[in-house]
């Protein structure tokens, strides 16, 4: 059977360096020895979007408690990350 180049479900998310909301830049490879949730969601400031992510920071205590992060993950530019971000206060970051 051919390739999807997706990894398959269970298997490790392939490394990545991009721009992050909270200065820097987040590289998965680093995060290797705690657990990380990846949120990928479509647009900042969208309605849905929004909501979501929202929903995400009002549990993301729950999340800490079983030592995983959150990290968002969208299409939209670093300085609208950051501005979605600050706008909605949230407690991890969007890259």
């Amino acid at each position: 059977m051919k390739s999807s180049g997706f990894p398959e479900i269970g298997q490790p998310a392939p490394d990545f360096t991009l721009p992050s909301s909270m200065g820097g830049t987040f590289t998965l490879q680093e995060q290797r020895e705690s657990h990380t949730i990846l949120v990928f969601y479509p647009a900042d400031f969208s309605s849905v979007c929004g909501d979501q992510m929202s929903l995400y920071n009002e549990v993301l205590p729950m999340f800490m408690d079983l030592n995983a992060q959150l990290i968002g993950i969208s299409v939209d530019g670093i300085w609208c990350h950051k501005a979605f971000a600050e706008d909605r206060n949230f407690g991890f970051p969007l890259l």
